[in-house]
């Protein structure tokens, strides 16, 4: 294992005003083999959720349609009781549906709608965020292991 130092500083270590020291380096070896493992398990508990998410919607999907077609709003179960709701959601603000908006408040001047999204883009706020990443290199192919 190598240590490369951040760009720009003789320290790689930046730690924020106000926070506690950081570990002693001779601790990051440990730490790091500690935190890939953790990574590795977390990503397996990840696909393992997915599928059970997938599972779930499925069969969600399937007791909706079940419960809609035979008017039957609630199933009392021995934990409690299944309920059919039914709520009104509001669409999300992407560019695509302000543009269109804009676009209809302006009377259809799609320059003014874009020229209003640029602005709305230009003047949002934003904060630095650290994080880690593991960056495994993909394996090359077709050479010869010499």
């Amino acid at each position: 294992m190598s240590i490369v130092p951040g760009a720009g500083s003789t320290n790689s270590l930046l730690v924020p005003t106000g926070a506690p020291t950081a570990p002693a380096i001779s601790e990051l070896p440990a730490l790091l083999k500690r935190w890939m493992t953790l990574q590795e398990e977390v990503a397996s508990l990840n696909a393992e959720m997915k599928q059970r998410r997938t599972q779930s919607k499925a069969l969600k999907d399937i007791i909706l349609r079940i419960m809609e077609s035979n008017n039957v709003a609630k199933i009392n179960v021995s934990k409690g009781a299944v309920v059919h709701k039914t709520r009104e959601v509001t669409e999300k603000l992407s560019s695509g549906f302000m543009l269109k908006h804009f676009k209809e408040f302006f009377g259809g001047d799609e320059e003014r709608a874009s020229s209003l999204i640029n602005y709305l883009e230009e003047n949002r706020t934003s904060i630095m965020k650290h994080d880690l990443k593991l960056h495994v290199p993909k394996p090359t192919s077709g050479g010869s292991d010499d």
